[in-house]
């Protein structure tokens, strides 16, 4: 395996870390679920983007193989297969499948949640964060009225029509400006 390739799989791996953790899951699940009818889905990229030509090109084994081994370590990393095991056992199905747009091709491991699984996938971002049982209503209410200001097709009226209260309360708040300015 080329160094390059190790690189992108440490990448995409930390991407997934990240992405697999539940009070993430959540908020990406939840969102989706706001905004299309049916089951909620994710999509974590964990391949670089090709253009449709490279991809029918004289590089196109290349490219397959260095796919399918990026998606074979991934898969076969414990980490990883123990993160997606505590989503599973909340129901929230995850499966590495292609992905493509009018530009290109890539691969994605697309998290699928049921609907009336997110209550489940809750109370484990709950439980990450340590929440006793006393204060889960309130962190509930607070995290609807966190998604709708934040993630809701409507998100700039809802600022003015609903109390800021921060970020999610399933997120540590020494991590809530992790991401400003990016």
């Amino acid at each position: 395996m080329a160094a390059g390739e190790a690189l992108d799989i440490d990448a995409a791996k930390k991407r997934l870390a990240l992405a697999l953790r539940p009070r993430i899951a959540l908020v990406a699940l939840t969102s989706c679920a706001l905004q299309f009818p049916g089951n909620a889905e994710d999509r974590i990229a964990v391949s670089d983007r090709v253009a449709h030509a490279d991809a029918a090109g004289p590089d196109a084994e290349a490219w397959s193989a260095s796919t399918v081994a990026r998606v074979t370590a991934l898969d076969n990393d414990p980490e990883i297969r123990a993160l997606r095991q505590r989503l599973f056992d909340v129901g929230v199905k995850s499966a590495f499948e292609g992905s493509h747009d009018a530009d290109g091709l890539w691969t994605s491991l697309v998290l699928r949640c049921p609907r009336e699984r997110l209550a489940a996938l809750e109370t484990l971002a709950a439980d990450d964060a340590a929440i006793p049982p006393v204060a889960r209503d309130e962190a509930s209410s607070k995290f609807v009225i966190y998604i709708l200001r934040n993630h809701h097709q409507e998100w700039q009226e809802n600022r003015s029509k609903l109390p800021d209260v921060g970020d999610s309360p399933y997120t540590p708040s020494e991590e809530w400006d992790l991401l400003v300015g990016t």
